[in-house]
Formats: C-alpha cells, sequence, structure tokens
C-alpha cells in the first residue's frame, strides 16, 4: 500500500539544502523504520492476544520491520512482516515466462527464529478452508496510517536536519 505524503514544503527546502540523493535517501529510510516501526509494535500486540500460551511458537516474536531492496535513489518501501514467512517469486525472465513472478510461496520457516517455526501466521491472517482468519497484521497497518504518516515526516525532517549539521 502505498500514500503519498503531502505538505513537506520544509523538508522539500532542507532536500534542496542537502543536494546529495544518496543521504536524502539514507535519512528516508531511517524515518521510514521509524515511523514502520509503530506497526510492527501494534502488529505484536495483537499477535500476542493470539497467540497460544502452551505452544512454544511465538509468532509476536517473529514480527519484524525490514527495508526493502529498491532500484534507484528515488524510492524507499519499509515492511513489516513476519520471520520465516511468504516469499516472493522475483521478477525474472524465466518466472515472467512461467507466470510465478510477484506470486508468493510458502516457506517451511526456521527453528532458529526468535519466536520459533511461525510458518502457519497466514493461516491465522487470512484463514483458511477450515478456520476463519483472525487478521493481527492488517488492523495494525489501517488503525495506524495517520500515525505512521505523522511519525514519518517528523522524524524525516529531523534526519535531514542531522545530515545538513554534517555539512
Amino acid at each position: 500500500m502505498a500514500n503519498n505524503i503531502t505538505g513537506l514544503d520544509e523538508v522539500q527546502a532542507k532536500l534542496r539544502q542537502l543536494g546529495n540523493e544518496r543521504k536524502a535517501k539514507n535519512a528516508a529510510t531511517r524515518a521510514s523504520r521509524k515511523a514502520m516501526n509503530i506497526v510492527k509494535k501494534e502488529a505484536r500486540e495483537n499477535a500476542k492476544r493470539l497467540d497460544d500460551k502452551d505452544s512454544p511458537e511465538k509468532i509476536w516474536k517473529n514480527i519484524i520491520t525490514k527495508a526493502a531492496r529498491t532500484r534507484g535513489t528515488g524510492l524507499v518501501v519499509m515492511r513489516v512482516g513476519v520471520k520465516g514467512g511468504a516469499s516472493q517469486y522475483a521478477n525474472t525472465r524465466v518466472n515472467r515466462r512461467a507466470g510465478r513472478a510477484g506470486r508468493t510461496y510458502q516457506t517451511q520457516g526456521d527453528k532458529k527464529n526468535p519466536g520459533g517455526d511461525t510458518w502457519y501466521w497466514r493461516l491465522v491472517e487470512y484463514g483458511s478452508a477450515t478456520n476463519n482468519a483472525t487478521p493481527f497484521m492488517r488492523p495494525a497497518l489501517n488503525n495506524n496510517q495517520a500515525a505512521v504518516q505523522a511519525e514519518f515526516a517528523r522524524a524525516y525532517s529531523a534526519e535531514l536536519d542531522k545530515e545538513i549539521a554534517k555539512l
């Protein structure tokens, strides 16, 4: 889900003053991580309510914030997800030809993750043929969009100030 933030005239002036796209992207990455940690925190709280107390696997311990790889300097993508969760086929010529580029596939997880092997988190989030969905990730984002945008704007401005002070 991509959101455009408007009303950042002060930040745009700071970007012109900084003049270095790479430093601006690094600042944006740090700011977006701080902003998406709000979603991570609520997703963990939601997952704690759903986790089975008797099971050694804990979904909430495997929820992480991770920057996605992007091409170029103008784009920053930050993800909140479950370690050992779904993986995605790369956008390669072979995968495009086979019609699977961009589709996800199930991984077996990893018992070495902090919360254990929680490959089944998708069954909780999206449901299955025999179980109803009990979403914990989607509401974390939907309920905090305004807070995430406000935190990003605040953190990005602060990060740019730090970069400008280094000049």
